[in-house]
């Protein structure tokens, strides 16, 4: 009997990220909506699913700096889970987002910002990588323009 509640909690879990998953972005443009929108439930569950999306986000870039051809001047997403558990960059999200002005920052871009902040770079060098993303992704995102941005965020970290 203990069972059904816990499988009944899964099936609408389930039901409502596969809902929202129909309205979201695709991976690399999901942003501070997207982080936001994970809010639901309680407390433990919230946690639990930012927790979660974290860890596959991790997973996901460590399988692509794998398995994608790197040689070919490509970013190393990767290299931003470096030296940060799960539940400091979920936490950093959640610090990042509370700024309306971060919202339409991409989540791997935020991650970098957290990552910066965490390695101790300047706080103003900091403050201008964070103001160059914000204007990438202003108006729809920029790859070309956020690939810059990164290769020079990255090489402050090395």
């Amino acid at each position: 009997m203990k069972k059904t509640p816990k499988i009944l909690a899964f099936v609408i879990f389930f039901v409502s990220v596969s809902a929202a998953r129909a309205q979201q972005p695709v991976i690399g443009q999901q942003n501070g909506i997207t982080w936001r929108g994970l809010a639901i439930g309680t407390p433990s569950e919230i946690l639990s699913r930012k927790t979660f999306y974290v860890d596959g986000l991790d997973n996901m870039s460590a399988f692509w700096s794998q398995h994608a051809d790197l040689k070919e001047n490509a970013i190393d997403f990767n290299r931003i889970f470096f030296g940060m558990n799960v539940g400091q960059i979920r936490d950093g999200l959640d610090s990042f987002y509370v700024e309306e002005k971060n919202l339409q920052v991409p989540i791997i871009d935020a991650i970098l910002v957290i990552h910066l902040q965490n390695a101790h770079i300047d706080k103003l060098k900091v403050e201008s990588i964070l103001k160059q993303l914000r204007e990438a992704t202003t108006n729809g995102a920029d790859p070309s323009r956020e690939k810059k941005i990164w290769q020079e965020a990255l090489t402050l970290v090395e």
